[in-house]
């Protein structure tokens, strides 16, 4: 008995260990083919291929849409992830809704992006004053959980380091020629680019994780019908 228990075990582990390595390794090369195509494009295309409406803006808006739907796809197989997923949405939009400024701007009229963001920060606000409770449960939930520090990590990689990184004064010292604006803006969209693909990792780690919360809910249940 105490064999087969730990057969049982060992063969969890190993299979625990492949499913991770798996994903480490598809998420490597999904990087890494990020990271060439940003070099390619400042080859062939210079400042362009990072200007607004540009192959780098969509992607990172791509991004964004796709790890709110991950998030949103956990939360329906997890019902007490609901509360926080609705918060993380409703950034994602507004990550949108600021990348998408210029356009904006140009065809809904000036200040319309910032109009859009305090919209649903407000809706994200009465959101969190009529379900205070859950939302605390919810978000605590989250922060146990290995994806959450992904989510940290790209959102600080999103919204502090790319800041940072990209001071337009810092490579104008360190550079002191016309071209630092190019530089910078390279770097600046390529680093917010990593930001949120870490963002998209998060969110399908969380769904992953959803998935084995279910399953595993699953199998208690036929193992024990009376619950």
């Amino acid at each position: 008995m105490l064999d087969q228990a730990r057969n049982v075990f060992k063969r969890s582990v190993e299979t625990v260990l492949f499913s991770l390595m798996v994903r480490v390794l598809i998420y490597a090369v999904l990087l890494g083919a990020i990271a060439y195509s940003l070099l390619w494009g400042a080859v062939v295309y210079d400042h362009v291929f990072f200007d607004e409406l540009g192959p780098v803006e969509i992607a990172q808006t791509v991004f964004a849409l796709s790890a709110a739907l991950f998030f949103l796809l956990a939360a329906k197989r997890d019902s007490s992830k609901v509360p926080a997923t609705v918060l993380i949405t409703g950034v994602m939009c507004c990550f949108c809704i600021r990348e998408w400024d210029y356009l904006l701007d140009e065809y809904a009229g000036k200040h319309a992006w910032k109009i859009g963001v305090t919209l649903v920060l407000l809706g994200m606000s009465v959101y969190l004053v009529s379900n205070l409770r859950a939302v605390h449960l919810s978000i605590r939930k989250f922060t146990h959980l290995p994806s959450f520090g992904v989510f940290l990590s790209g959102f600080l990689v999103l919204f502090a380091f790319s800041r940072l990184f990209g001071y337009g004064p810092f490579w104008k010292a360190i550079m002191d020629d016309s071209n630092y604006r190019m530089v910078k803006t390279i770097v600046e969209e390529g680093v917010e680019t990593m930001g949120y693909f870490l963002i998209l990792v998060s969110a399908l780690e969380f769904f992953h994780e959803a998935r084995i919360h279910t399953r595993s809910h699953q199998s208690k249940r036929i193992a024990d019908p009376s619950n």
